[in-house]
C-alpha cells in the first residue's frame, strides 16, 4: 500500500501548483464575502466614489496578488509534505473544506 501511494503522490507533482491553486481558489470562495463586508465596514462612511474604486481595487488586484501570493506558498508547503502523504493530505484539506463551505451553507 505505501509503494503505490509513493508511485501515485510522485504522479501528482506535476499537478501540485494547480492543485494548491485550486485550493487558494476555494478559500477565497468561501471566505470572499467576509473580506468584502469586512472592507465594507471600513470605508462604509467614505463617499461613493471612493468606496467604488477600492472596491475595484481589491476585487482586481487584491484578490489576484493574494492568488498568486497565497498560491505559491502553499505549493512550497506542498513540496514539504512526502509523497507517501501528498495524495492523502490534499483529499483530506478539500473534504474539509467541503465540510466548511457545507456547515456555512456555502453549498
Amino acid at each position: 500500500m505505501s509503494e503505490w501511494l509513493i508511485e501515485l503522490g510522485q504522479g501528482f507533482r506535476q499537478y501540485q501548483y494547480q492543485t494548491a491553486l485550486a485550493i487558494i481558489a476555494t478559500l477565497l470562495v468561501i471566505f470572499g464575502n467576509d473580506i468584502n463586508n469586512a472592507l465594507r465596514q471600513l470605508v462604509r462612511n467614505q463617499h461613493f466614489i471612493v468606496r467604488s474604486l477600492i472596491f475595484v481595487v481589491v476585487c482586481a488586484f487584491g484578490y489576484g496578488l493574494l492568488t498568486v501570493y497565497l498560491t505559491s506558498l502553499l505549493n512550497q508547503q506542498l513540496n514539504k509534505i512526502p509523497s507517501l502523504y501528498i495524495v492523502p493530505s490534499v483529499i483530506s484539506i478539500f473534504l474539509l473544506l467541503g465540510m466548511y463551505a457545507q456547515k456555512q451553507r456555502h453549498i
